[in-house]
């Protein structure tokens, strides 16, 4: 039996290194091999993925999981870190939230090596990227509030670092750096995740749910729906139905 193999069993039926995890809030830690099969996950990550216990997430992959969007989304970053054996570092995904609704996360990806230097396996960390910053003395917390509060009407980001008390690059460079995105997309995501809820929770057209959310028309929220969802608003509709 090859050495990392062996520690794998050993992960997998006893050995608790991802109990490390349970005591970092707010974190959820995962472990896969190269097949995208999960062998570990602390207690936050198993209620997320709706799993009970460690036991049961053994050799189930992100497909049998996660949306297909998700996982394929998962896939594509997992197979850049066995490529390359490099971490992927803030990766702003979706992810779901405990009552399995998708909700944007960050996530940081790490290589696991075997004993000849090969990428055998990965683990990450997924925190919420929203609630990770969560200081209402921080500008950029503050500028996210005012964001939410606002998000069906027309923000203008110049009017947003105004309220800051920022200038407007700065307000573009410190949200960068936070969120690994800018304002603008931020805007965009924010609403795309209200936009889904009122799909699943309502009978309004999609025409009514777009306007409400701040987009322009039908097509253009369709659009932005499909490029950050992975599919179009009427097929989600009807999945989540």
């Amino acid at each position: 039996m090859k050495p990392f193999e062996f520690q794998l069993s050993q992960f997998r039926h006893g050995g608790e290194f991802y109990r490390l995890f349970e005591h970092i809030p707010n974190v959820m830690f995962f472990a896969k091999d190269r097949e995208h099969r999960l062998f570990m996950g602390n207690q936050r990550f198993l209620e997320h993925c709706g799993i009970a216990t460690i036991e049961d997430i053994s050799k189930r992959s992100d497909q049998d999981i996660f949306p297909k969007y998700m996982a394929d989304k998962f896939a594509v970053d997992d197979n850049a870190v066995f490529r390359s054996g490099k971490p992927l570092l803030n990766l702003v995904e979706l992810f779901p939230s405990r009552d399995g609704l998708p909700e944007w996360f960050i996530t940081n990806k790490y290589p696991i090596f075997d004993a000849h230097g090969s990428v055998a396996a990965l683990c990450g960390l997924i925190q919420n990227y929203e609630r990770s910053f969560d200081d209402p003395a921080d500008p950029m917390s503050k500028v996210v509030s005012l964001i939410k509060d606002n998000f069906d009407q027309t923000i203008h980001i110049p009017d947003l670092s105004q309220q800051a008390g920022l200038s407007q690059r700065q307000l573009e460079r410190l949200f960068k750096k936070r969120f690994s995105i800018s304002p603008r997309e931020y805007i965009l995501r924010l609403r795309v995740l209200i936009a889904a809820d009122f799909l699943r929770t309502t009978q309004k057209s999609i025409t009514d749910i777009a306007l409400e959310c701040g987009f322009y028309d039908h097509s253009s929220f369709t659009r932005q729906f499909k490029r950050h969802m992975g599919t179009l608003p009427l097929k989600y509709r009807k999945r989540s139905g």
